[in-house]
């Protein structure tokens, strides 16, 4: 017997399955409309319940509508007969999940969840199901084959439930009008929430640790301000306490390069007049992208407000330390 080829086979389990999704979108139930006008319209919570594989897919799908400003929980149909269905309100949309509509413990529930006066939304292959008449709303999820060689093993129709789930969250972000700052209000953590919600002031140095050293500063006072701070660069500022110029460790090699060191060289020598600049309130990732950007990149820069005023220096160390 012929070794079957091992890519193969993997191309065929995604051709099933994508197959499987093309049928699903192409012959796409209404009432995923009448799912999503039901959710748009409640004032309470979408609960997400299923068991086995679909109670996997229910998990994720509550995690991303939480995400996207939809409230969502996901509650096993096992914990809810023993007590947990007291999370269910009279308000909240229930979304139940089931490649079948026959598993027991999951339409064992259903009847107690629609005394509470909770809204369910079944989401099965099967039309003529049990879970399909304990429903107000059925979506029908057709399932030309699963990717499962046996036909057995949930695939192709736990893809579809997920995808199912993925859409409603988007339509519903949509609909919400559900923008990046309110996508960064509920990412707090996290590499791609730090990008949408840490701005500069949260990472630049301030106070105390900013290097700043007046105009007429001399050369002791330059090089112990910039050891001292540890940032490789210092602020230069007027006798309001406004940014006129940086001096980096290259401007002073620069300097004694091409002109003798007197005793009288002061930071107004020294510096950078017209040195790149940041604004507190910027965000931080987006910061990080103009200093590496640049045809020359920059390692360090000062951070000024509306007025001029020097009030931090931003290091590219510190804004990739944050994990941006």
């Amino acid at each position: 017997m012929k070794e079957k080829d091992t890519l193969s086979i993997v191309k065929q389990a995604l051709d099933d399955e994508i197959s499987s999704l093309v049928h699903f979108r192409d012959q796409l139930d209404p009432s995923v409309k009448d799912c999503i006008d039901l959710i748009l319209n409640s004032s309470g919570k979408v609960i997400v319940t299923g068991v086995g594989k679909s109670g996997d897919i229910a998990k994720k799908i509550s995690h991303t509508l939480s995400s996207t400003g939809t409230s969502a929980y996901f509650l096993h149909p096992t914990d809810a007969s023993h007590g947990d269905s007291g999370i269910v309100g009279p308000d909240d949309v229930v979304l139940a999940i089931g490649k079948s509509g026959e598993s027991e413990e999951l339409n064992y529930i259903l009847p107690t969840l629609r005394k509470i006066g909770a809204k369910i939304v079944g989401i099965t292959a099967n039309a003529k199901s049990k879970l399909a008449s304990l429903s107000d709303i059925v979506i029908i999820t057709p399932v030309l084959k699963e990717a499962c060689p046996l036909d057995l093993a949930p695939t192709s129709s736990t893809t579809i439930a997920l995808v199912l789930g993925d859409a409603i969250a988007v339509a519903l972000m949509e609909l919400k009008n559900f923008q990046a700052n309110d996508f960064a209000l509920y990412h707090p953590a996290g590499r791609l929430g730090k990008r949408l919600s840490l701005y500069l002031s949260d990472v630049m140095r301030k106070g105390k640790r900013n290097a700043s050293i007046p105009v007429d500063a001399n050369l002791e006072t330059i090089l112990k301000e910039i050891t001292e701070k540890g940032i490789g660069a210092t602020g230069v500022v007027d006798s309001h306490s406004k940014l006129i110029g940086l001096i980096t460790d290259y401007d002073i090699r620069k300097y004694l390069t091409k002109k003798t060191l007197l005793p009288t060289v002061t930071a107004k020598d020294m510096m950078n007049a017209n040195p790149s600049s940041f604004r507190p309130e910027e965000k931080a990732y987006d910061v990080l992208i103009k200093m590496e950007g640049r045809e020359r990149p920059i390692s360090v820069a000062p951070v000024v407000d509306e007025t001029g005023l020097f009030v931090g220096m931003i290091s590219l160390h510190d804004l990739l330390q944050r994990g941006l």
